[in-house]
């Protein structure tokens, strides 16, 4: 009669694995998904920027009009439904070519007269918070002639060295590192 399983114990054991089913999923849905708000783009603090360096730019033709827009973490962090709703358009990602420290980004672009937030995982919004007395959140915006580029500096250049160690790659850790960060902008 060992090898009889009841129904009553049956039950149990499937619930018991859907419940740590539930568990991972869950666990992996909030490692990927990017439901944290962690700041919304200041575009009206680039344009003003932007327009003084327009200014300037008459005794300097050729610079490339940017705003690098460092902010310390404050109540902005926070769960956000929207970051889940709200359009998005990547453009690109990679390394910066810096040799002393290279850092992981992703540009994003904005339409015009759109509001645009950064969302991120809960891991990367906790590694921010956990940082931010050291290094503030970083992201350059550039304008475009129908909206603006968005680029977010997410630094992590400590990462290469094992993925160099481990797989030989030093670009292993890419596709962890895109899922981390988001610009949406409102639909």
């Amino acid at each position: 009669m060992k090898g009889i399983i009841k129904p009553y114990q049956m039950k149990g054991r499937v619930l018991i694995i859907v419940i740590l089913f539930g568990i991972i999923s869950l666990f992996c849905f909030s490692f990927f998904a990017k439901v944290v708000r962690v700041k919304f783009v200041e575009i009206d603090f680039v344009l003003k920027r932007l327009e003084i360096q327009k200014e300037a730019q008459v005794e300097i033709p050729y610079t490339i009009a940017k705003v690098d827009v460092q902010r310390r973490l404050g109540s902005d962090v926070k769960p956000d439904p929207r970051c889940l709703f709200w359009a998005t358009t990547e453009v690109g990602r990679g390394w910066t070519n810096d040799s002393e420290d290279r850092d992981f980004f992703i540009d994003y672009y904005i339409p015009l007269n759109k509001k645009a937030m950064i969302c991120t995982t809960p891991a990367l919004a906790a590694a921010l918070i956990a940082k931010r007395h050291e290094k503030p959140l970083l992201y350059k915006v550039y304008p475009t002639e129908d909206g603006f580029h968005v680029r977010i500096v997410e630094g992590l250049s400590e990462v290469r060295e094992p993925c160099k160690n481990w797989t030989g790659n030093v670009d292993c850790a890419d596709p962890i590192l895109s899922r981390q960060g988001v610009v949406r902008y409102k639909p």
